[in-house]
């Protein structure tokens, strides 16, 4: 399946849809991964919720009669796919989230469109468009805002944010990356070898770092390993990465900014993380990002 050049990008209702279950399901982890990874140890508890969505996709591809191989010409670039979208973008994520809220932790993961603007420029020369130039200034303008709702936080805790930054960073990359990766197999099968690939070195990492503090689950963790190897895994990663080789990498990062206002106000919700004015206003700025990228490239797709 190739990835879709930008002129001939369609933003179907399907795709909203899509979104909008990524946006949900993403943004309300955030509080749960928050809840875990402060008593339960971080990549332990990552590997285990890879393996669960590998095993969901496995079955589901079964089910469908998918084959799982990979042609060997195509080996390193899932490899390489795997990194950036899975293992670097959730090493920072789990450790960062460690040390900051959970919204916090959302709102700097998702200056992720940026880094994937900036990628798709420097690697790919993709052209500058006026709505994503205008979508991501929108963007970073309500991350900031919000950022300065929390500012002791963010200063006191600058390892958690060079951890979510380096999370953001390589999640962004690994957009441009798929947007422009040229692969046979389809999304189903591309997710199954991500997750697997990042199961065996997220089990290596606990392995190494962690066994000393391995115990059995509780209840409520056991249930955020389902919904995190269920829910973020085998449902919205699938939506994600049909999204992702669509649409350009601005176009399908910035459709998902909503998930930073989910986490913060999941976080609100489950953890008891206080909400600003800060917070709405980011909300209305997102939304107008949202709508500056999105139904310019809605209008392009029925004009042609």
């Amino acid at each position: 399946m190739r990835a879709l050049p930008g002129s001939a990008a369609r933003v179907s209702g399907i795709d909203l849809l899509l979104i909008l279950l990524v946006t949900v399901s993403w943004g309300l982890n955030y509080p749960i991964m928050k809840f875990v990874v402060t008593s339960y140890p971080p990549s332990t508890f990552r590997a285990l919720t890879f393996l669960l969505g590998t095993l969901a996709i496995g079955l589901y591809a079964l089910t469908k009669n998918e084959k799982l191989l990979i042609p060997r010409a195509e080996l390193w670039l899932v490899f390489k796919l795997s990194l950036g979208n899975m293992v670097f973008w959730h090493l920072g994520l789990i450790y960062g989230l460690v040390y900051l809220s959970s919204g916090r932790a959302a709102i700097i993961g998702y200056t992720m469109p940026v880094w994937a603007l900036l990628a798709s420029l420097v690697f790919y020369k993709e052209a500058m468009t006026w709505p994503a130039l205008a979508g991501v200034i929108l963007a970073l303008s309500a991350t900031l805002l919000l950022a300065v709702g929390d500012a002791s936080n963010l200063v006191n805790q600058p390892l958690g944010i060079a951890l979510m930054l380096f999370a953001a960073l390589t999640w962004g990359i690994g957009i441009a990356m798929m947007k422009n990766a040229r692969l046979s197999i389809n999304n189903v099968v591309l997710n199954f070898w991500n997750l697997l690939i990042a199961f065996f070195i997220f089990a290596a990492l606990a392995l190494a770092f962690e066994r000393d503090v391995w115990r059995w689950p509780l209840t409520l963790e056991w249930l955020a390993i389902l919904y995190g190897g269920l829910v973020t895994f085998a449902i919205s990663y699938v939506a994600w990465f049909r999204v992702a080789r669509k649409l350009s990498p601005a176009t399908s990062g910035l459709s998902i900014m909503l998930v930073p206002v989910f986490g913060v106000f999941g976080g609100s919700l489950v953890l008891g993380e206080v909400i600003a004015w800060t917070d709405i206003s980011a909300l209305l700025l997102i939304l107008l990002a949202m709508a500056v990228v999105l139904v310019p490239a809605r209008s392009r797709s029925h004009g042609q």
